[in-house]
């Protein structure tokens, strides 16, 4: 009977854990980000030195990669079905390049502006807002190039 109390204290005894000698164990974390994709553009119209983007806004933010070839040119960026109490935007050159968000027009065809290389309004209307892109007349430097304009 004395034998049989100790057989349960030595299969307990006995069951440890081996320990690993020399070896290390490495660890992985994997953190998933939201990739950053552009928007798709629903539609590009040309009038006389003007470019008009159209987007839609319901798919907030907005990521685009533009271009304004030529100095005197306008870019439009019309964003439609906004239904966000504000806007927020700016735009990123990789070379200096005079280029401002001049005015807002909004869905009653009003007006509001300039505004610089960023913007922040409340819309306080529902419907279609353009976003006016062109150089400063106030400023010197070229108003060519590419650029990238986000817009939340």
């Amino acid at each position: 009977m004395k034998y049989l109390t100790l057989i349960p204290v030595f299969l307990v005894a006995c069951k440890k854990e081996p320990k690993l000698k020399g070896t290390e164990v490495d660890t992985l974390t994997v953190e998933e980000k939201p990739v950053d994709t552009l928007s798709p553009i629903l539609k590009t119209e040309k009038e006389s030195n003007q470019k008009i983007v159209s987007v839609d806004a319901s798919k907030m933010p907005i990521r685009l990669n533009l271009e304004i070839e030529n100095q005197d040119e306008q870019l439009i960026l019309r964003l439609e079905n906004l239904h966000q109490p504000e806007i927020k935007g700016y735009i990123k050159t990789d070379q200096p390049m005079n280029l401002r968000f001049n005015q807002i027009r909004l869905p009653d065809n009003t007006f509001d502006g300039p505004f610089g290389q960023s913007i922040q309004y409340d819309t306080k209307q529902k419907g279609e807002y353009w976003l006016i892109l062109s150089k400063s007349n106030m400023a010197s430097g070229t108003a060519t190039g590419k650029f990238f304009i986000k817009i939340e």
